[in-house]
């Protein structure tokens, strides 16, 4: 009885390589068949997005200015952890004031005086902060890199200025730290990763493409 089942687990073992054999290898000649499908398809696809990535969608750049807050320490309690608890509870305020409309209106401003005509939006400018840093980074879109550094050097200028006005400071406690610079290289959109998710769509429309004609042809 041991013997019996044996040789029709065996068989039935056998059975089920033939068929995976058999439909790897229908797999490979449906593929093989309609190749030109697949080919034609994923090369218009990535060559469509990678033309409309290059010459129909404006692109857009980002420059970036690093800003240091660091409050005031009292000589009387010189404990840095104070001191630097002290500076992480301004940094919120510090950012609504960076992005405000009195330092962007100063920051348009200063562009004008210097004999730039640039207009800048407030939704292209933004401020991001690290949880616990003393560090905010101030960030301009535009779709001039050489326009996205200026207005980000603007705004970091007039915020520099304006700050110990604005708190009604004896010393200055935010320092910028860099200059904006002119990216070469757009934030938006980047060709190359998106002829790559296109590729990898592209191929797999396509496969599903020859293997649903295949299916419908049979049924005829």
């Amino acid at each position: 009885m041991r013997m019996v089942n044996q040789k029709l687990f065996m068989k039935e073992r056998k059975n089920t390589m033939n068929e995976d054999k058999l439909s790897f290898s229908r797999f490979f000649q449906i593929v093989w068949k309609r190749l030109w499908i697949v080919i034609i398809f994923t090369v218009a696809a990535v060559v469509s997005s990678g033309y409309i990535s290059y010459q129909v969608v404006e692109p857009t750049y980002e420059s970036k200015v690093d800003i240091l807050i660091a409050g005031k320490q009292d000589k009387a309690s010189p404990i840095l952890t104070t001191h630097i608890d002290d500076s992480l509870k301004l940094v919120t305020t510090y950012q609504d004031i960076l992005i405000s409309p009195y330092i962007l209106k100063d920051a348009q401003k200063r562009l004008n005086n210097d004999g730039h005509s640039i207009d800048f939006d407030r939704k292209d400018i933004s401020t991001s902060n690290m949880q616990d840093s003393q560090m905010i980074e101030l960030k301009v879109q535009h779709s001039n890199p050489t326009e996205a550094a200026m207005i980000a050097n603007a705004i970091a200028a007039s915020f520099d200025q304006k700050i110990q006005h604005i708190m009604n400071l004896d010393d200055k406690n935010a320092k910028v730290l860099n200059k904006g610079t002119v990216s070469k290289d757009p934030v938006f959109p980047q060709p190359l990763v998106i002829m790559g998710i296109t590729f990898v769509l592209a191929l797999i429309i396509s496969m599903w493409l020859i293997f649903f004609i295949d299916r419908i042809r049979n049924k005829k």
